[in-house]
């Protein structure tokens, strides 16, 4: 008797556990970026610090746009700000803002600062079990993305792009299989029959 019934108990317990506890076994994926800032609205708001013919380099780097520091600006130079804002001939130089155009004419003297931070959180949600046979797979991200650009010539910020990004991320993602797992086996058999045709 006590063993019938620590065997319900325990039917009972992993009957409980696979109800309440499968959503958290579902996949996730965490995108950690090593940044000073945590969110679109506190990188926008030092970004729009910058004021160009006024910014030096130094206040730059402590503003936290360093390159040496922040492992999410990349260093460009004048070549590429020619190929991003002249990409054909039909664009002549005194078309483009006098913060560029100075930017160009310094040529090695020029340098650029590419902003590029993103933080995006994946997680797949809805039935354990539909996702584990792949009959249906729930993802959603969630996060934001910032983009910016500033150009310095003789340690001194020429120019600085509007603030890009996307503040807000909120994407979904629904992967149907109605056969679940034998979708793939299908799809394998059908790619092996043309060699057996031949």
């Amino acid at each position: 008797m006590k063993r019938i019934s620590k065997f319900v108990i325990a039917i009972l317990l992993s009957s409980f556990v696979l109800i309440t506890g499968c959503g958290s076994l579902l996949p996730s994926t965490k995108v950690l970026v090593k940044s000073r800032w945590q969110d679109y609205g506190g990188v926008r708001a030092d970004y729009e610090k910058i004021i160009p013919e006024k910014t030096t380099l130094e206040e730059l780097n402590r503003m936290g746009f360093a390159p040496d520091e922040e492992p999410n600006i990349r260093i460009i130079n004048a070549t590429d700000i020619v190929n991003m804002f002249m990409p054909n001939s039909s664009i002549r130089l005194e078309d483009l803002s006098p913060g560029i155009q100075k930017c160009i004419e310094a040529r090695e003297r020029c340098t650029a600062y590419r902003v590029e931070l993103t933080i995006l959180n994946s997680q797949r949600i809805g039935s354990f079990w539909l996702d584990l046979f792949t009959f249906r797979r729930d993802t959603v991200a969630t996060g934001w993305e910032f983009r910016g650009l500033v150009t310095i010539v003789d340690g001194v910020v020429t120019y600085r792009d509007p603030a890009g990004g996307r503040p807000a991320i909120s994407t979904e993602e629904i992967q149907k299989k109605p056969l679940g797992p034998l979708q793939d086996i299908g799809n394998v058999v059908q790619g092996t029959l043309p060699g057996f045709i031949r």
